[in-house]
């Protein structure tokens, strides 16, 4: 019998300092140029770097989390994962990168936040989310939300969401309090 071999990733990790209150909107519109990281948004991969360049991932691993060095107080938390197709004009002198939102989370921490886990990951006080919520997005993403099950739950949150044939795929957070958020990501 063969053995089956399948492609472990080591976690990858992205962050964006001071996110907005809501997410950027232009962002997330029609672009003549690949997407990028700006105010807001990282760019989690694109389909032709080293880490997935060739290994066509279809699963997109995501654990997200915030710097706080205090009791976490933030309102209106969310991350939104974009998939980005390439498009070649009619004329074939162009291309287009269409944005499809994957999946639009709500995330929150362990009631009460002062007992939040708090990890020095990089750097201190890195927070990760605890209950994730999808709101958008299709088709649904895996969710492991150990809060919405238990307020008093610490374990971290995680998504598993299918890119769905995307060339590039881009994280926007928002947050009130302009904190740095990330996550950590994978994919197979």
């Amino acid at each position: 019998m063969p053995v089956i071999n399948t492609a472990q990733e080591n976690f990858r990790n992205v962050s964006v300092a001071s996110v907005p209150i809501t997410y950027t909107a232009a962002q997330a519109l029609l672009l003549n140029v690949a997407p990028t990281s700006t105010t807001g948004t990282a760019l989690l991969w694109d389909i032709n770097t080293s880490s997935v360049s060739g290994t066509n991932p279809s699963l997109l691993y995501v654990m997200p989390y915030m710097i706080n060095s205090g009791t976490p107080a933030n309102t209106g938390i969310g991350m939104r994962l974009l998939g980005w197709r390439k498009y070649l004009n009619a004329a074939g002198t162009t291309f287009w990168y269409l944005p499809t939102v994957l999946a639009d989370f709500t995330l929150g921490f362990t009631t009460p936040a002062s007992s939040t886990a708090n990890y020095t990951i990089d750097v201190a006080n890195t927070r990760p989310f605890s209950s994730i919520t999808q709101v958008s997005g299709t088709p649904a993403g895996y969710l492991y939300s150990p809060a919405t099950a238990l307020a008093a739950n610490v374990e971290a949150a995680y998504a598993m969401i299918d890119v769905a044939g995307s060339s590039y795929v881009t994280a926007q957070f928002k947050s009130s309090g302009a904190p740095t958020m990330g996550c950590f990501w994978s994919n197979l």
